[in-house]
């Protein structure tokens, strides 16, 4: 069953006619027929009849059609069907064989010869063709001029299924054709996207990588702390004072912030947007930077009016913002030098501006995009991806950045972050 279901089964067709065309066709005819009333070869009111139900049988079919976007071509078959029996009709009570209605036959021979195939287009012509010849029999030896007759509109059926459907199969190969480089361009978009999802993987490791000496170094003063503290509380024999504890609370929180906000980076790929309190992010960003600061004796002034909106953003990806532009700065910031991070309401979100009193932007980056890769400290490790990971960010988050230099000198970095967080 299975098998014979199999054979039966001939697929179905995309590129079928969604326009009117038979609806306008089957009115001007109309309208013909009815101009030519007088006419003593058609009969009425039965060629009205069959012209209604052409009328309302395309309707019917291209409102079905406009709503599909394929149908099988069984279905396709019945409409070609239904049209050459009506259209059959129409001929015969309108003269036929010598009735100018069998131009009528160039509906399905040409929905056949787009939609379907050589051979339906083939059967669909023998069909018509059989039956202008059917009406126009008997011929006589003498009836030249019917012969003739009967070859002209058969040759117009079958050149014109020829031209249309040769016209069909061209467009049908440019149309695959089309779709093999559209798939090709997905491919390649899909290419692209992949790889700017590695390059901000490939800047988390790096971000990480940079940061762990630091992390370590201050994990390592935090865990003398407490072992030194402990320590003493062991060998001592007088019970730990609640300043030894503190010491020891003190120690372990900070080695906590210090993972946390390590942790945050590393899980940083996925966004998950929440109300953030600016502030807050940027002091937990700031312990990561601590070490850079003081090996450079330099100071991170935090700088976040009362009262400063929430917005809605993804926590660990803000944090590395913070963590990437403040160590750009401190990067360049000269010895006893400053970064200042500071944020202030805008129309309908929050700017933030990281400034420094170091030399500034070159200006090559000033006047192009933010790209990967694009470092003026490629001699001393770094790797050009800390501020793009920051521009692609603040897009997500539906805000922007922009790079440019202050009014007394030092690089300026402006990033403006919508309240709402990116559009839906």
């Amino acid at each position: 069953m299975k098998t014979w279901l199999k054979a039966l089964d001939r697929g179905e067709v995309t590129a079928f006619s969604r326009s009117s065309y038979e609806v306008v066709f089957s009115v001007f005819m109309i309208a013909v027929a009815y101009f030519y009333r007088h006419s003593s070869e058609i009969i009425y009111p039965r060629i009205l009849y069959f012209f209604l139900l052409l009328l309302v049988s395309n309707f019917l079919f291209n409102f079905y059609l406009r709503r599909r976007v394929s149908v099988n071509l069984w279905l396709i078959d019945l409409i070609l069907l239904v049209n050459f029996w009506v259209i059959t009709g129409v001929v015969y009570y309108s003269g036929g064989a010598g009735s100018y209605f069998w131009v009528l036959y160039l509906l399905p021979v040409f929905s056949a010869s787009l939609m379907a195939s050589s051979k339906d287009t083939f059967g669909m012509v023998f069909l018509c063709s059989l039956s202008v010849g059917a009406m126009s029999w008997p011929f006589t030896a003498a009836d030249f001029a019917g012969i003739m007759s009967l070859a002209v509109k058969m040759g117009v059926l079958s050149f014109s299924a020829a031209v249309v459907h040769s016209t069909a199969q061209s467009r049908k190969r440019a149309e695959a054709g089309l779709a093999i480089k559209r798939g090709q361009v997905e491919l390649l978009e899909k290419e692209v996207t992949e790889k700017e999802a590695e390059i901000v993987k490939t800047a988390s490791a790096v971000e990480v990588g940079t940061l762990v000496s630091g992390v370590m170094h201050d994990m390592g003063n935090a865990i003398s702390v407490i072992l030194l503290t402990a320590e003493i509380a062991a060998t001592s024999d007088e019970p730990p004072t609640k300043k030894d504890l503190e010491r020891i609370l003190k120690g372990a929180r900070y080695s906590r912030s210090l993972i946390a906000a390590a942790m945050s980076i590393v899980r940083g790929q996925d966004y998950s947007f929440e109300a953030v309190n600016l502030r807050e992010t940027a002091e937990s960003a700031s312990i990561l930077t601590d070490y850079a600061a003081r090996k450079r004796n330099a100071a991170v002034v935090l700088d976040f009016p009362p009262g400063l909106p929430e917005v809605r953003g993804s926590r660990a990806h803000l944090e590395r913002i913070f963590i990437n532009t403040v160590s750009n700065s401190l990067s360049f910031v000269p010895s006893g030098g400053e970064v200042r991070v500071s944020g202030r309401t805008a129309d309908g979100g929050v700017v933030i501006e990281v400034s420094d009193n170091g030399p500034g932007f070159p200006e090559k980056m000033l006047n192009a995009d933010v790209k990967a890769f694009d470092t003026t400290r490629g001699s001393t490790g770094g790797t050009g991806l800390g501020l793009y990971v920051c521009e692609r960010i603040a897009k997500k988050h539906g805000g922007w950045m922009k790079l440019s230099n202050g009014a007394g000198g030092g690089s300026l970095i402006t990033i403006f972050l919508p309240l709402d967080g990116p559009a839906a």
